[in-house]
């Protein structure tokens, strides 16, 4: 699964390099600045117990007079051990005792989307992105996503802002039980930002996705977080993001004849509607 979110890091970061090319056509005298932004997070417990969490993310932007280019991608993946000791010898005080630890991946995703945006008015703008995720425990093996579409900034304020867009959107889903789907769809995107203080900064992103095929077939992602700069390079970030599924994806789970009983088979049961992730990272700037 990690190969797969290396190789489509790769193709979106193939297909940003067309947009820098196109921009620079049409502003010959623009000077193109960049900025990076990697996040990083890490747990490790050992001893009686053991378990890691492992999460990054990285968003790299090209700006120009009119023009943005946004490449970010980034995951999660947490590990569980379940420790297991046996003794050998002869009594109390004649032993040896020996451990085995049986790994098990119990929360795994991954994303890399790639966002170009271009200024109409001091208002307005139009959009378009390409994306890709993967989170097996939600039953999605892949998700690849196209998005065209227009925003208005309705908030431009030196301590906050607020953007605007809808857009549509085809889709590409492979499900881990239900097979391939394609569909188009609609896209509602809003992003705001407050400056709370002159080291914090709170940011919320909500995205609602709509299945022209299946009006049922709602999801959104809500994302916030705030950042406080430690340095002018560090910062420490805290954020809360909400995966909301109204059609979410099978699970194959044994069937008993009776609590305790004998298994006579599977079912297919849908997984939960909402996800919660929880996240505290260092974040360094570039």
């Amino acid at each position: 699964m990690f190969r797969v979110f290396v190789r489509s890091s790769l193709i979106l970061m193939g297909l940003s390099t067309i947009f820098p090319a196109i921009i620079a056509a049409q502003e010959p005298d623009s000077l193109p600045r960049w900025a990076d932004n990697a996040e990083l997070s890490f747990v490790l417990t050992s001893g009686n117990s053991e378990s890691n969490s492992f999460g990054v993310r990285n968003t790299l932007t090209r700006e120009l007079h009119s023009s943005t280019l946004r490449l970010d991608a980034g995951g999660i993946r947490v590990e569980s051990g379940t420790i297991t000791r046996t003794a050998v010898g002869t009594g109390q005080t004649d032993f040896t005792v020996s451990e085995q630890v049986e790994r098990e991946t119990t929360a795994e995703n991954y994303f890399a989307e790639v966002r170009y945006d271009h200024q109409l008015s001091d208002r307005t703008y139009v959009y378009s992105s390409g994306s890709w995720i993967s989170n097996r425990f939600a039953g999605i093996d892949n998700r690849w996503t196209g998005a065209v579409g227009i925003g208005v900034k309705l908030v431009t304020g030196d301590r906050s802002t607020f953007n605007v867009d809808l857009g549509a959107t085809v889709a590409s889903e492979d499900r881990i039980i239900g097979g391939t789907e394609t569909f188009g769809g609609l896209r509602l995107t809003w992003e705001y930002t407050r400056q709370v203080t002159e080291t914090a900064e709170f940011l919320s992103q909500l995205v609602l996705d709509e299945s022209l095929s299946d009006t049922e077939d709602l999801r959104a992602e809500f994302d916030n977080s705030i950042r406080v700069a430690i340095t002018g390079v560090l910062a420490l970030k805290t954020g809360l993001k909400i995966l909301f599924d109204n059609q979410p994806a099978l699970e194959e789970v044994d069937l008993f004849d009776a609590p305790g009983g004998t298994m006579i088979g599977t079912v297919l049961t849908p997984l939960d509607e909402v996800d919660t992730q929880i996240t505290v990272s260092l974040v360094v700037s570039l």
